[in-house]
């Protein structure tokens, strides 16, 4: 699902109120929404796309070296292995870089700390745009030898989010919201086909102050390779249908999805009797090398989140990709691939 709520209750005030904190609505950008409406009505613009293959992208202690120097000139740190990412520690901040030197993770820790104490009403939050602005910066001061863009490749704004808490007393009944900090995520388009999934996105938290609290980014180079034909809309429907069933443990049913005519009432789309589709991304699918398992292989495919509610009202969720090929790869850590090469 989207939105996670996490609740936090000190030894302190236990008795006398409730803390929560979490993700307030994520606030899609015109863009992105319009392109999942053509997701799910067309399915791709080209009949044809080429299948992509990710490359080695530098040296994980050369990327570290380059963003402390940026970040924390002159700091002390700690560096070590943890699995086959670099970790690194300094006092109060860390950093993490994947193996292939693609992606890398900071976090301040004592910026985060105070974010709590810079708290302001939810109207008072950041806007988009500004978000947005503070982003492209950010990546241009001290990203810019990492995110690298190729020929027509493109450096997109996708959504906006804001990390909420919010206090109940239960002592007054008084409850209270605020937003805490907030995040733009961008992402990457290739001769106009976005990549989708967690691959080729740039994630970047602010505290209200203005102050970076962390970042993340996944940023290969990519190597083009042979063309695929593209499935269309209803078969891409179909495949997400059947996914469905499969993962549920739901039989779906045998007359295949009705694709939406329009685009200004695209969602959601009835998948079986309780289960609908909430957004549909189409593009080339790459689950980051921040996953357990990356492929080299990047193939067209479509994002998707679902949710489906039983008769006594409890809902679930489900969120993945379907290849979006007529001749799609079987990968072993490709899910989809797996259930859809089932006959």
């Amino acid at each position: 699902m989207k939105n996670k709520n996490f609740i936090f209750s000190a030894k302190a005030v236990l008795a006398t109120s409730i803390m929560i904190t979490g993700i307030a609505g994520a606030e899609e950008l015109p863009q992105t929404r319009a392109h999942e409406q053509f997701s799910v009505t067309q399915g791709f613009r080209e009949p044809v796309v080429a299948e992509l293959h990710r490359v080695s992208a530098a040296d994980q202690s050369k990327v570290s070296s380059a963003l402390i120097e940026k970040l924390r000139p002159g700091s002390a740190y700690q560096s070590a292995k943890q699995g086959s990412k670099l970790h690194i520690t300094g006092k109060e901040w860390s950093l993490d870089v994947t193996a292939d030197g693609s992606g890398a993770e900071y976090q301040d820790h004592a910026v985060g700390a105070r974010a709590h104490s810079l708290g302001k009403p939810l109207p008072e939050k950041m806007s988009a745009a500004e978000l947005e602005q503070k982003g492209r910066a950010f990546v241009a001061a001290n990203l810019a030898s990492q995110i690298v863009l190729g020929l027509n490749e493109e450096l997109i704004s996708l959504r906006a989010d804001y990390r909420t808490e919010g206090g109940h007393d239960l002592t007054t009944g008084e409850i209270t919201h605020a937003v805490v900090a907030s995040r733009i995520v961008f992402g990457r388009t290739l001769h106009g086909v976005p990549i989708v999934g967690n691959g080729s996105k740039v994630i970047i938290t602010f505290t209200n102050d203005g102050s970076l609290e962390s970042f993340r980014y996944d940023w290969p180079k990519y190597q083009t390779a042979a063309s695929q034909k593209v499935v269309d809309a209803g078969e891409i429907l179909s495949r997400v249908q059947k996914v469905i069933g499969v993962r549920s443990g739901v039989t779906a049913p045998t007359s295949g999805v009705t694709v939406p005519s329009s685009e200004d009432e695209a969602y959601p789309v009835a998948l079986t009797p309780n289960t609908q589709l909430q957004s549909l991304d189409c593009g080339y699918y790459d689950a980051s090398s921040f996953a357990e398992h990356t492929t080299q292989s990047i193939q067209p495919g479509c994002t998707y989140l679902t949710v489906s509610q039983d008769s006594t009202g409890m809902r679930a969720g489900y969120a993945g990709a379907v290849p979006a090929g007529a001749q799609f790869e079987q990968e072993s850590t490709w899910l989809e691939t797996q259930i859809l090469s089932k006959k």
